[in-house]
């Protein structure tokens, strides 16, 4: 099975479960969309890990930034893409502070500077290849308004379920030029270190790409009946490759091919 057809699948499955096409329609609204070149709000006000009132912008020092939307109460992709992302990251010749900043800002307002500094903590042990990394990644919580306009530019959307008390949103994050401008979108939960050095060194020299693949992964409480899959997570996936040409009914067609023939 091609690449472009085992990332498709989950989206095959997807459709196939939903009871009607407005459930479809309402999934791919939670889908990223990519907005390479938008400028972040810096001068939205956030709070730190010790309760202080910070500016985003106080993270834009010269360095590219890591910039992941998440919040601390999530069962599923958020801790996952967090810990791979630090994993990737450790194995990089490169450091926080030093190289990049990691900034994680909290889209639940109900998170706390101290969860947000346990989160910090939990993370920061993992990074064992940069003992000194701790003044480079930062864990940040702010108000809905505020936080929602920075996912609002970033093309990150959200929403609350309060049946599950979860908020379902796409898996990713982005990377920053160090003028606030966002550079790259790492889709998924398993960004690779070549990737990240790659995009780190784009984001550097103040490039901003826009992605040829367009990935999202529906974060959800796990449990949730969704049809006839009850999974922990919900995926979709739209292929634009402009080099092969291919569409996404093309893409449909070949896997229905493959399944019946």
């Amino acid at each position: 099975m091609t690449r472009a057809l085992r990332l498709a699948l989950p989206l095959w499955l997807i459709v196939a479960a939903l009871p009607r096409p407005a459930a479809a329609a309402n999934f791919a609204d939670l889908a990223f969309r990519p907005h390479p070149g938008a400028r972040l709000p810096l001068g939205s006000t956030l709070t730190d890990e010790q309760g202080r009132q910070v500016l985003l912008g106080r993270y834009f020092t010269g360095k590219p930034v890591v910039l992941v939307l998440e919040y601390l109460r999530c069962k599923t992709f958020c801790g996952m893409t967090l810990k791979n992302l630090f994993a990737a990251l450790d194995t990089l010749p490169l450091a926080p502070r030093r190289d990049f900043e990691i900034v994680a800002v909290s889209i639940d307002p109900r998170d706390t500077p101290a969860e947000a500094g346990a989160a910090k903590a939990k993370y920061l042990s993992a990074f064992g290849h940069h003992p000194d990394a701790a003044a480079g990644i930062h864990f940040l919580t702010g108000r809905g308004a505020t936080t929602s306009a920075i996912a609002e530019i970033v093309g990150f959307p959200y929403r609350y379920d309060p049946v599950l008390d979860q908020y379902l949103h796409p898996a990713g994050f982005v990377v920053a030029a160090p003028d606030g401008n966002v550079s790259h979108y790492v889709l998924g939960v398993a960004p690779t270190p070549a990737e990240l050095r790659r995009d780190l060194s784009d984001a550097a020299a103040g490039e901003a790409v826009s992605p040829l693949t367009r990935l999202f992964l529906l974060c959800h409480i796990e449990g949730a009946p969704l049809g006839r899959w009850t999974v922990p997570v919900l995926a979709a996936f739209t292929v634009a490759n402009v080099a092969a040409g291919l569409t996404l009914a093309a893409v449909f067609g070949a896997i229905r091919r493959r399944r019946h023939g």
